[in-house]
């Protein structure tokens, strides 16, 4: 092999090299995404499914983060963040950590937006 053809073979090997590099990136990238909204959605879903129990009793509809967090295990701002984005759970009005359930339990169509 001359020089003239040994450098077109780096030169192939490192374009291809620099194409792999970035599809693996972009497929790492997505896998996690995935695994983050999997992970989201099975939050909130547990979120939901407490405030929707602890609210059939009918006396107490607002709930904190706090006691939120002490039936499911989740941090009280993993739990804010989750109940802000989820169609199905308010907030109460001047408290920051108070969430309730609005409206009917929804279809697997409508869990939360991501």
């Amino acid at each position: 092999m001359n020089i003239p053809d040994q450098t077109i073979a780096i030169n192939l090997i490192s374009e291809k090299l620099l194409v792999s590099a970035f599809v693996g990136g972009c497929a790492v990238v997505f896998v996690l995404r995935a695994i983050k909204t999997i992970k989201d959605r099975r939050d909130s879903k547990r979120i939901y499914e407490v405030l929707r129990r602890l609210a059939q009793d009918g006396q107490h509809t607002f709930r904190s983060s706090g006691r939120i967090s002490g039936i499911t295990n989740l941090t009280q701002s993993r739990i804010s963040d989750l109940c802000s984005r989820h169609p199905r759970i308010e907030r109460k009005e001047h408290e920051r950590h108070m969430w309730r359930v609005v409206g009917r339990a929804p279809s697997g169509d409508e869990l939360p937006k991501q």
